[in-house]
Formats: structure tokens, C-alpha cells, sequence
């Protein structure tokens, strides 16, 4: 049996909406794993003096539940 979920994260850079795509799946993926799907769901930028000053990436972020180590937590708790 497999089980997903997902976070909802945003990524925001000065350089790029790739770089803001980038960056929500790095920080994401530090304390994450099995990460299989980045979903982009919006993108926008903050306006500063007639300029783009950030880009900004909503993500939907999926990954597997680790199953195994589901499995050993209760073993050890038994």
C-alpha cells in the first residue's frame, strides 16, 4: 500500500520563476524525502519602483510516506 501527500510551498527569488520553482523544492527537500512531483500552481512577482523585485512561485509539493519506517517505529514500540 502506498500512501502521498503534499505541502503547498512557496518559492520566491530575485533572479527567476525558475529560481523560485528551484528553491521551494531545495528547502522542501532538506527535511523531505521521497519527494516524486513538484505542481506549479501560480506564479506572480512583487513590484518595486516600476520594477520586478521578486518572483514568486505557489508549488504543490508530493512525496511518498515512508512506509518502512512507519513499520519500524511500532516494532520498536512493541
Amino acid at each position: 500500500m502506498s500512501v502521498t501527500k503534499s505541502l503547498n510551498i512557496q518559492g520566491i527569488s530575485i533572479i527567476s520563476f525558475d529560481d523560485a520553482v528551484k528553491t521551494a523544492f531545495m528547502e522542501v527537500s532538506q527535511s523531505i524525502d521521497h519527494i516524486f512531483n513538484v505542481e506549479v500552481i501560480s506564479l506572480s512577482c512583487t513590484v518595486r519602483d516600476n520594477q520586478v523585485y521578486e518572483y514568486i512561485a505557489d508549488t504543490k509539493i508530493y512525496f511518498k510516506v515512508d512506509s518502512e519506517r512507519k513499520k519500524s517505529n511500532e516494532t520498536d514500540r512493541n
